[in-house]
């Protein structure tokens, strides 16, 4: 056992490598990391571009009726809204949900009480489990 003990106190072997494995672990993990941020706001950047794109398509129609002996059909017509209109209805919402997404995600943290107020707090329920006590006593 002290043998052992021994050969791996005077161990040096793999001292350099475990350092160099440490530095590329971590820059690969940092590259794929800022990779995959890049990536994910590539794509949703193409999401809006697609979305807004196929806003932009007319899809507006109408059909005549048809008539004749003791039959007929309704005709049908649908009207869109302008496409300048909806794609700033669509820009508004884009905006407000990364506006919420913005806002959730800075949320604001208060500062840990200081040993005062913690002491001024404990001593406030004290007081009140007193008087709850001498009302409980009293009854």
């Amino acid at each position: 056992m002290m043998n052992l003990l021994k050969k791996f106190w005077n161990d040096e072997a793999g001292l350099v490598m475990s350092a160099e494995l440490v530095v590329l672990g971590t820059v690969g993990v940092l590259g794929a990391t800022v990779g995959l941020s890049a990536a994910s706001t590539a794509i949703n950047d193409e999401m809006v571009e697609f979305g807004l794109a196929i806003r932009s398509l007319d899809q507006s129609y109408h059909v005549e009726g048809h008539q004749s002996c003791r039959a007929w059909t309704a005709g049908s017509s649908y009207q869109q809204q302008d496409v300048e209109i909806s794609r700033a209805d669509l820009c508004g919402q884009i905006e407000r949900a990364e506006k919420a997404a913005k806002k959730q995600s800075t949320i604001k943290r208060k500062a840990p009480p200081k040993s005062e107020e913690l002491r001024k707090k404990m001593e406030k329920k004290k007081t009140i489990k007193r008087k709850n006590k001498k009302k409980k006593n009293e009854a």
